[in-house]
């Protein structure tokens, strides 16, 4: 079995809930991973003040955050990381475990700006209406900057791995604690929404994909519980094998529930839906299995008529059901079966 499991967990882990502006969700699915190891944190405000009272904790006598704020923001978000990294070396300094550590992405807002901070392969983005993504940049050893800093720090980089092996002694880590720290300013009209999510979403989704994704799912639905866990169950169709986490931040100029969008997807299911009950009842070649059903269906071109960039792969909470139902009938049927033999023998 290896690294991964024989079925993925899909099983999510939900939480939602508002800001002073925007409205948040969290999910998470351990996917085909044996363990989860993606881990989360929301808070709404810094300190004992509701939400409204951050930009008067964080701004000069209310008035718009000051350059020597965000400075200050942004080395205390650097030095949080830095600290942290101290106190963990500190805490398991006796544990022989030099491969261990973390990736991170993090964001804090104010009514005027964002700031995130980034370490490793995940990712923030924040989509815009005007199409101008802002993306965080990936710590990986194939970025020129990324390669850049191996370089000073004494190493070099073979086949995407640092020197083949992370235990190694130079005089300033190859894998630094230190995070990438990017200030946007928040634009009211034009800012959509932000997502911070692990690499498995990044995995199969590029960051306008993933953007595009969203999107459609705000258009059909206003319950973000379902639309986070839709781009989860999309990733792990596409191919994802990691473990996946995506904090998903909805600002007031996202886009709105359409009904024509509701209704257009709705009769997309519902032709999925039958085709797929019809390959179950005849017990088509592959039709116990959620990879192989999605291959037919795409072969037989439903993501001609799907109404979302993502094509029939939207469909796979769907076929998941389908499947789960299938099985339970069949377990009751067999389950009658054997009553109704045992009361004939008797």
């Amino acid at each position: 079995m290896g690294a991964f499991l024989d079925k993925p967990k899909t099983e999510k882990t939900d939480d939602i809930g508002v800001g002073r502006d925007y409205r948040y969700v969290v999910a998470s699915m351990q996917g085909w991973r044996i363990v989860m190891r993606d881990a989360h944190h929301v808070k709404i405000s810094i300190g004992d003040d509701p939400p409204v009272k951050v930009k008067q904790v964080l701004n000069s006598n209310g008035q718009k955050i000051t350059e020597k704020s965000k400075l200050l923001i942004k080395e205390g978000m650097k030095s949080a990381f830095l600290q942290l990294d101290d106190s963990m070396k500190n805490l398991f300094g006796g544990i022989e475990n030099k491969e261990s550590g973390t990736t991170a992405i993090c964001a804090i807002l104010t009514p005027d700006y964002i700031f995130f901070a980034n370490l490793g392969d995940s990712r923030g983005i924040l989509s815009r209406k005007s199409d101008n993504i802002f993306s965080t940049e990936d710590h990986k050893p194939y970025m020129k900057k990324e390669r850049i800093r191996i370089a000073r720090a004494g190493g070099s980089v073979i086949l995407n791995k640092l020197n083949g092996n992370l235990a190694l002694f130079v005089t300033e880590q190859l894998v630094s604690p230190e995070p990438d720290i990017y200030i946007i300013e928040r634009n009211k009209g034009d800012d959509e929404f932000l997502v911070l999510a692990s690499d498995g979403i990044y995995d199969v989704l590029e960051n306008e994909e993933l953007c595009r994704l969203v999107r459609s799912r705000l258009t059909v639905t206003e319950d973000l519980k379902h639309a986070s866990n839709q781009v989860l169950d999309v990733c792990l169709s596409k191919g994802s094998r990691d473990n996946m986490t995506m904090i998903m931040v909805v600002f007031d100029a996202a886009p709105k529930v359409k009904n024509e969008a509701v209704e257009l997807e709705n009769v997309w299911l519902e032709s999925v839906d039958k085709r797929l009950k019809e390959l179950i009842d005849s017990k088509h070649d592959g039709a116990d299995d959620a990879d192989s059903i999605t291959l037919i269906l795409k072969q037989e071109g439903f993501d001609d008529n799907s109404p979302s960039t993502c094509d029939i792969h939207l469909a796979r909470s769907l076929i998941d059901r389908v499947l789960e139902e299938n099985k339970l009938d069949e377990s009751q049927q067999r389950q009658q079966s054997q009553q109704h033999q045992e009361a004939n023998n008797k």
